[in-house]
């Protein structure tokens, strides 16, 4: 081999090199970022629907919320009624107001503050250990759901 051609092979042999580097390393990159956003749990844990409606419990009763009891609403600001019970074999909390406002105003902050309770804190309403990862509000009505947003989502697409 003459020194032209050796320094041919050793300029290709490097751009292969370097081209498979570069190809390595975007798509370990790409990788990286899709796992990441995955890892972070972009779930979504609430919705907020003003459907401008006024619901009874009968309402949910007629579409397959199952009532087991009704619980103490006395120490909650604004509530008609509080039921616990279930939907698709969750538990899932119904909470009645006498508007949308009144759902947001005073529902909205102890359903934040329930959604992000450990699983070990009691719920002061219900005294067994229930874990709600999801909340709703929808026209008068707050729900809180055990495991996730569907579970909300499926019984409110009932309702309307």
């Amino acid at each position: 081999m003459n020194e032209n051609s050796m320094k041919k092979s050793i300029i290709i042999l490097l751009s292969i090199n370097f081209c498979i580097l570069i190809l390595s390393c975007s798509s370990s990159t790409e990788s990286s970022i899709k796992n990441n956003t995955e890892e972070q749990g972009e779930i979504s844990t609430s919705l907020i629907i003003e459907s401008g409606k006024i619901y009874s419990i009968e309402d949910l009763i007629r579409i397959g919320w199952k009532k087991n009891k009704k619980l103490d609403n006395s120490s909650f600001q604004g509530t008609k009624g509080i039921w616990y019970g279930f939907f698709n074999r969750k538990d899932v909390e119904i909470w009645i107001y006498d508007s949308h406002s009144n759902a947001i105003t005073y529902g909205k902050p102890y359903a934040e503050k329930s959604i992000s309770k450990k699983p070990t804190n009691k719920d002061p309403t219900n005294p067994t250990e229930i874990r709600y990862y999801a909340y709703a509000v929808v026209g008068n009505i707050l729900m809180l759901c055990e495991s996730q947003l569907a579970i909300c989502e499926q019984l409110i697409e009932k309702l309307d």
